[in-house]
Order: structure tokens, then C-alpha cells, then sequence
């Protein structure tokens, strides 16, 4: 069915319930980013593709509301779908929930599932809609009805990830969690972040593509530890292996109504920002005023990452650098043979790179590989139907990231394909730029992502030039590339950054209609030095990928960034030196060390 047809239905479903407005939310029952075939209801009805927005269907209006990444994105897939797109993170950018406390009348009841809805959300609406006694109305799975042949729950199988490559066993995770929920006065956690559960249990799956996790809830109590999950999933080996450790093994599908057996002579730990509504209705049914809602403590726990997993984070960038240079060697010289190269062909040129690396698991997210104009988009997707051949001029912007047992890695190159304009080269510079000066930042203990967001914009704001998206995000260890609880952007969030968190830095330039640039790498927080002034924090790149600098324009630069940008590739070059055939190693050496700045002395 097309969009207009699914939205014709939703309103005669609408009018027959008494419904004055339907949301579709863009999540799942575990609040995740990505999400399994079966709850990309957003998708199902309005064609949306993207990985963040909301739909919301009233008697006279669709609309879709999403961010400053998908802009021209939704306008292009939006287009005869008769669904109209709201602007999230713009100036006076009206959200759903006040659009329809603003828009409906009196007594007016919003249909939610409230399966695919978290609590703090419902809440929220709740909230707006009191002064005109407006209702939310929570239906789970209302979209059955109207989804023919939806998809089922995944069933790929459950493994173990080492304590090898994790630095810590499950037996002392749950431990430690255990102590945390007594510390807080709760008998009990619940926990249903999919991330949080698969880092917990070291487990690992692919029930969601390219993110390595577990559809499953995790309820937690001093005495006993409940996976509710696709049992069929573990093999003989791996149950054992977790009931050893006190880990119960059961159906998904039963966990409301297991909420009753659950002791409540305690308190309850939930996290109501990922919790869904429909399981938290049956936690306050049963618990009542007895449920502590705050951030899960794995959320943070999980984001300072142990030496083990920072060292497998090293391990995973040099295979990951030795994918990359071969892949731009071969880019390189296919294009000089004339060869007719696509977006999709270079992207899967690179995953066939990457899967010749030992201990490759999966890519980390859909390859976003874009050329010219395409890279305006800053989560193109190339498919079939919309897909350009590279040419010998302009940019190509090469955005990817794979899951391998050491650790999951993200970054993005942009490289010439030919001539560049003189605007082309200057943007490319000021985004280089940017990325050094957050690289090389030091900081004092307690800054937050958005006190350092500037730095990398500075360069660009110098010439009148932004980006619409975050500069930063947390990346999990064989978990999702985008983690929080940190992040690098201009929204005011009260989270430091703190040793042993991962982050990316990717500033970025985006002129529609005809180029885009971003460059990523890889930092690691670092503790730098203690003196009379505090505790100082720094970064180190963990990325292990040549900068091409070629488009730079020299003059631009100044000694320090030319020092960086010398000693980046030149580490670079000597770490994946060992790894790389001759041809390979010398066409890097052209793009590194024969490319330093004078004098090389200041090196």
C-alpha cells in the first residue's frame, strides 16, 4: 500500500474510535535508534526512511518531524505522500506533542502505542494536553490492522562475547549492578535498553541491523536474574553457561504478565526515558508509588570503556586502516583506468575489504557513501533507484564503520575524485580544521560535550558556515555506534566527559545541491595532568585512516595544524605499514609522509 492509502485507513480506524489524532512513533518497545523490520511502522506509513522522526495523523493533517539531518532527505521521500515535514532543531521548531495540545480541541484523545512509546514521552504529553483535557489513549500494536505480513520478531542466534574482548565477566557486572540497585533503596531493576542488557550479559546477536544486540527485556533482583527473550536463540552451551551465573532463560512474550510475580515489598528501578509505557502501566499496577524512576546506571557504566576494550578499540581501527588504504588505492586507480564506479559499487568494494579482516563481524551502520551533491545529504543512502557513478572532479564522501570482536568503529573521509572549485577546497579545510582544534582540546574535569562543541565549529562560523548536526557521539563496544550518555553538540546536556569514554569528532559542510564534507575520527578521553588549577582531561585519535591532503589549501593552515595533520598520517603510515602489500605501502607513502609540510624539522 502506498502512504495515502495507509493514512486513508488510520482515519477511518480514527473515526470509528472516537480518535482525534494517531502517533507513530520512530522507536520500539527497548527505545532503540535502529530498529528490527518489525516495529519500522514509521517507515510502513509515511516511506520515511530516515533513522529519527515521529508521524502524527489527524482528521486534516499528516506530518513528519525530524531533524536537521534529514531535511532534504524527508522532502524528497515525503513528496505525493500528501505527509507534511516539521522542522525539529531550527529556530522556533515546534514539537509534536505541543503541536497537538496547540492544534486539537477540547477533550481531544491522542491514540499511542504504547508499546513503541517511553514513558517520559507519554508523560510529557500528558503534561501539555491537561489544560484542554486532552486524553493520550494507549493501543499496543494498533498498527496490525493495517500492516499486512508484518514482520516477526528475529531469530538470529545469541553468542557470548569473551571476557577476552570485554575486560570484565558477567558474574562481576551483575554484581556490581546489584550493589548500585541496593544503594538506591530497590529490591529489583528492570532493565530494557537493548545495548545496556547485551553489554550487561555479554551477549551478543544481530536481531537489528548492523547493531550486535538482543530483543529481550532483563528484570534483575538480589536473588535472581530474568532474560526475558526468544529462548530458541541460546543454544545448549550458552544457557547453560548463563544460568551458571544466575541468569534464567524466558519468552519474550510473557514478561507483563510476569511483572505480577515480581516481589514489590521493595522498590523497583526503572529507567523511564527507555522504558516503554504498555510494561510500565503493569510495573505501576503492581508496584505502585514503590518505583524509582532514573537514568539506568548501566548507561554511564558501560560508556567509560575498561582497558581490555579500549585496547580491542586499537586492534579494530588498524584493521579497519588497513581496509580503508586498500580501499582508496583501488578507488584511486580504478578511476584513473576509466572504470564506471557507482556509490553502492565503492561502498561494497570496502565491506568486501573490511570482511577479509580478521574477527569481522558486521558493518556498524549502512555505508553512507555520496558523491557531489549527494554528500549534501548527511545520511544519504544510495539505492538502486537513486545511486550516481563518481566521476573525475568534485568530492566523495565516504561515511562507514564496521563491528568487529575487537571493538566497532566509525569514520569518515572525504576525498578528491579530481579538480576541485575554490570553494570546494576552502571547506574543505575549514572542516579539517575544526576536527584538529576538538583533537588537540584540553580540558578541565567536569566539561561537558557542549562546552567543547565550538571549537570545531570556530573555523566554519569564521566564514558565516554551519552544520545542522551534533559534531559527536559515543560509540559501543560491539554494541551501537551511536551511545550515550556523551555527546559533542550544541544542545545543553549536563554530561561530562570523563576518562575512558570514546567519541567521535566529525564536523561537517554541507552546500546543497552540491557538495558535502565531513571528517571524522575516533578520540579517546584521556586524563593529561593534575596541577594547582584541577584535574585536565585530553584526547587521543584512535582513528588510524590517512587525511588526504591535497584540497588543502596551505595558506589557511596554521603551523600547528600542519604539525598535526604531519604527525596524524605520518602515524599512520608507519602503524599500517606491516600490514599493506608494496604497492600499497608506497601509494600511502605519497599520501603521507611525501606530503608533510616544510620544514619537516618542526616534527
Amino acid at each position: 500500500m502506498s502512504p495515502k492509502e495507509v493514512i486513508a485507513q488510520l482515519r477511518q480506524m480514527m473515526q470509528a474510535k472516537g480518535f482525534d489524532a494517531i502517533v507513530i512513533s520512530g522507536t520500539d518497545p527497548h527505545s532503540s535508534e535502529y530498529l528490527p523490520q518489525r516495529w519500522q511502522a514509521r517507515r510502513f506509513v509515511s516511506g520515511f526512511t530516515g533513522s529519527y522522526g515521529t508521524v502524527v495523523i489527524t482528521a486534516s493533517h499528516a506530518g513528519l518531524w525530524t531533524d536537521t539531518r534529514y531535511f532534504i532527505q524527508a522532502v524528497e521521500q515525503l513528496r505525493e505522500t500528501g505527509i507534511e515535514l516539521h522542522k525539529l532543531r531550527v529556530i522556533d521548531a515546534v514539537d509534536y506533542p505541543e503541536w497537538l495540545a496547540d492544534t486539537l480541541g477540547e477533550g481531544a484523545k491522542v491514540c499511542v502505542d504504547g508499546l513503541c512509546m517511553p514513558v517520559s514521552t507519554v508523560r510529557h504529553m500528558q503534561e501539555l494536553f491537561v489544560p484542554k483535557q486532552q486524553v493520550v489513549v494507549n493501543v499496543p500494536d494498533f498498527i496490525d490492522a493495517f500492516w499486512p505480513q508484518r514482520p516477526t520478531l528475529p531469530d538470529a542466534p545469541v553468542f557470548e562475547l569473551g571476557v577476552e574482548y570485554t575486560g570484565r565477566s558477567r558474574a562481576d557486572k551483575l554484581t556490581w549492578l546489584r550493589g548500585v540497585v541496593a544503594e538506591k533503596g530497590c529490591g529489583s531493576i528492570l532493565l530494557s535498553s537493548l545495548d545496556e542488557i547485551a553489554w550487561l550479559l555479554n551477549i551478543r546477536s544481530c536481531d537489528v541491523a548492523h547493531t550486535p544486540v538482543v530483543i529481550a527485556y532483563l528484570w534483575v533482583s538480589a536473588q535472581r536474574a530474568v532474560l526475558y527473550t526468544t529462548v530458541a536463540k541460546f543454544d545448549d552451551e550458552l544457557s547453560a553457561t548463563l544460568l551458571a551465573d544466575g541468569v534464567e532463560l524466558m519468552p519474550y512474550d510473557v514478561v507483563v504478565e510476569e511483572v505480577e510475580k515480581w516481589p514489590c515489598s521493595t522498590p523497583i528501578f526503572i529507567d523511564g526515558n527507555i522504558l516503554n509505557y504498555a510494561l510500565y502501566e503493569e510495573v505501576i499496577r503492581h508496584f505502585g508509588p514503590a518505583v524509582i524512576d532514573e537514568v539506568s546506571p548501566v548507561k554511564l557504566e558501560k560508556s567509560i570503556k575498561n582497558e581490555v576494550e579500549i585496547a580491542g578499540f586499537r586492534r579494530a581501527y588498524v584493521k579497519d586502516g588497513v581496509a580503508q588504504t586498500r580501499f582508496f588505492y583501488w578507488l584511486e586507480k580504478a578511476m584513473e583506468r576509466g572504470e564506471r564506479i557507482t556509490e553502492i559499487d565503492a561502498s561494497d568494494k570496502l565491506i568486501s575489504f573490511r570482511k577479509e579482516m580478521d574477527g569481522y563481524l558486521d558493518e556498524s551502520f549502512s555505508p553512507i557513501s555520496a558523491y557531489g551533491k549527494n554528500a549534501a545529504l548527511p545520511h544519504y543512502s544510495a539505492t538502486a533507484a537513486q545511486c550516481s557513478v563518481l566521476e573525475p572532479r568534485g568530492l566523495y564522501l565516504l561515511d562507514s564503520g564496521a563491528h568487529y570482536l575487537d571493538g566497532s568503529t566509525d569514520i569518515t573521509r572525504t576525498i578528491p575524485l579530481g579538480p576541485l572549485t575554490d570553494d570546494e577546497a576552502a571547506d574543505y579545510t575549514c572542516v579539517l580544521q575544526g576536527m584538529i582544534a576538538l583533537s588537540l582540546a584540553s580540558f578541565p574535569l567536569g566539561t561537558c560535550g557542549s562546552n567543547l562543541d565550538v571549537l570545531a565549529r570556530m573555523p566554519l562560523w569564521k566564514y558565516c558556515r554551519n552544520y545542522g548536526h551534533g559534531t559527536g557521539h559515543g560509540v559501543g563496544h560491539v554494541l551501537c555506534v551511536h551511545e550515550g550518555p556523551q555527546d559533542l553538540r550544541q544542545n545543553l546536556y549536563n554530561q561530562p566527559l570523563l576518562p575512558g569514554m570514546i567519541t567521535s569528532c566529525e564536523p561537517g559542510m554541507y552546500c546543497e545541491g552540491h557538495y558535502g564534507i565531513r571528517h571524522e575520527n575516533m578520540l579517546l578521553c584521556y586524563s593529561d595532568e593534575v596541577n594547582e588549577y584541577g584535574d585536565w582531561l585530553a584526547f587521543m585519535t584512535l582513528t588510524c585512516t590517512y587525511i588526504d591532503t591535497t584540497p588543502l589549501l596551505e595558506e589557511m593552515l596554521t603551523d600547528e595544524e600542519k604539525v598535526f595533520i604531519d604527525c596524524y598520517n605520518t602515524g599512520v603510515y608507519e602503524t599500517l605499514l606491516p600490514y599493506l602489500s608494496d604497492d600499497e605501502a608506497t601509494w600511502l607513502k605519497t599520501k603521507t609522509i611525501d606530503c608533510l609540510y616544510e620544514p619537516e624539522e618542526e616534527l
